[in-house]
């Protein structure tokens, strides 16, 4: 017994000696001061060294995506330390960007979007946009660990119930119109006002942990009786946990920033990984924000991510909502239960609801130039209306093309809807890899 509880200490000791600590943290850069350079990087002096915590705070400045280059170097120093230095090279950019959708209800957009500008890694966006069914407009700015945003949207449209607890989808990039398709189900509608203005801010506590608050202005208007006009002022409260989780959209490849891993992700992976994502919101209102109807909603989101060796994706996701106490026009829909992979014209109101979805996003090309990839997918929500559950559920494919230096994927979705057999083909830009 004491020769085993010898040879332990002496394993655990042994441990010990080989475990290595940062040492220094130094680093150079075109724009960017290094102390900047270094707020942003995951490793500190002191902290434990591991390849796999060097490699994600790689991707911590990666993913900032405002550098053309970067080089980092890891240089062994006494006392089982080990010294880094990171080589960037850094660059801005502002990118604008408009476009047009056609169908039965047009829509454009105006987006603007800067990068590093005031030499702290930065990235700041505006957008605005509109339809015959109204605005909208947003202005924001993220600051690594801070991020502050505001929108506004002015709606002006027909809402309508159909048979079977269905309503039509709305929005300003609602393009698709249901009434013709639908009509022998309709059952009314009524004219629909609304005004909404929120304020998002969030803070990252750490490299998985985000927390935001989001106080929002929202008021309707019905042309019928019997709804909730009037104001519905909420506060939302919210929680991410999340690592590995691939970022989305980068606009400024077009001048070369945020392709300094490029080399990186055309290479296949050393093994398998996988990602998560965890969140919980909760939002309230009454009295005391000054809405005319009380609100208390708890939504519920997770997501699962593996990356195989060769960069192929298998991604699961689940959302659920409880609307514990709410109004009609606050009730959770099958909309945002749903993961979002498909399109649809119609969508269920209830009184809390779950859904689930899987895609698995295969890259039929790989090269220097770009990715091209085709993503089949299923997802399915139920919704409480009426007097049981009802589901909306919907398969098909996302085929898109993304050039690494053009910010937005492009492509076509395909979906069937599984409940009311309609079919939907849409243009696609935009998304995440």
């Amino acid at each position: 017994m004491n020769k085993i509880c010898l040879s332990a200490f002496l394993f655990f000791c042994a441990a010990i000696a080989q475990a290595q600590t940062v040492g220094t943290v130094s680093a150079t850069a075109t724009r960017m001061s290094a102390d900047t350079i270094k707020k942003y990087f995951l490793l500190k002096p002191g902290d434990e060294f591991t390849p796999a915590l060097y490699e994600k705070a790689q991707d911590g400045l990666h993913n900032l995506r405002v550098f053309k280059k970067l080089d980092f170097s890891a240089t062994p120093a006494p006392d089982n330390k080990v010294d880094i230095h990171i080589d960037a090279q850094d660059g801005w950019y502002i990118f604008p960007l408009a476009f047009i959708t056609g169908g039965s209800k047009s829509a454009a957009a105006l987006s603007l979007a800067g990068g590093n500008l005031f030499k702290r890694g930065e990235s700041v966006f505006a957008f605005v946009g509109g339809s015959r069914d109204g605005a909208a407009a947003s202005l924001g700015i993220n600051a690594g660990k801070d991020a502050l945003s505001a929108s506004f949207s002015k709606l002006n449209f027909d809402q309508r119930f159909y048979r079977g607890h269905w309503s039509n989808t709305f929005g300003v990039f609602s393009t698709t119109d249901d009434e013709e398709e639908y009509q022998d189900e309709l059952l009314g509608q009524t004219h629909t006002k609304k005004e909404a203005f929120s304020v998002i801010y969030s803070h990252r506590f750490s490299r998985t942990l985000r927390a935001f608050i989001r106080p929002e202005y929202v008021r309707y208007t019905y042309s019928h009786d019997g709804f909730d006009s009037g104001n519905h002022n909420q506060i939302t409260l919210g929680l991410r946990w999340s690592d590995d989780i691939r970022q989305g959209i980068n606009m400024g490849a077009l001048t070369g920033c945020g392709l300094s891993d490029k080399a990186k992700t055309l290479r296949d992976l050393p093994h398998a990984r996988h990602g998560y994502l965890l969140g919980a919101d909760y939002t309230a209102g009454g009295e005391w924000s000054g809405a005319d109807y009380d609100l208390s909603k708890l939504a519920l989101e997770a997501a699962w991510v593996l990356e195989l060796k060769d960069r192929h994706m298998l991604i699961v996701q689940a959302n659920a909502q409880d609307a514990f106490k709410a109004s009609f026009s606050d009730r959770p829909l099958s909309s945002e239960i749903l993961p979002r992979l498909g399109r649809y014209d119609r969508q269920i109101r209830g009184t809390r609801g779950a859904g689930a979805g899987a895609t698995f996003i295969y890259y039929l090309l790989r090269n220097q130039t770009g990715l091209l990839s085709v993503a089949p997918f299923y997802e399915i929500a139920y919704m409480r209306a009426g007097n049981g559950y009802r589901p909306q559920s919907g398969t098909g494919a996302t085929l898109v093309y993304r050039l690494w230096r053009f910010p937005l994927p492009v492509g076509l979705n395909y979906t069937r809807g599984l409940e009311d057999e309609s079919n939907q083909i849409g243009f696609v830009i935009g998304g995440a890899f």
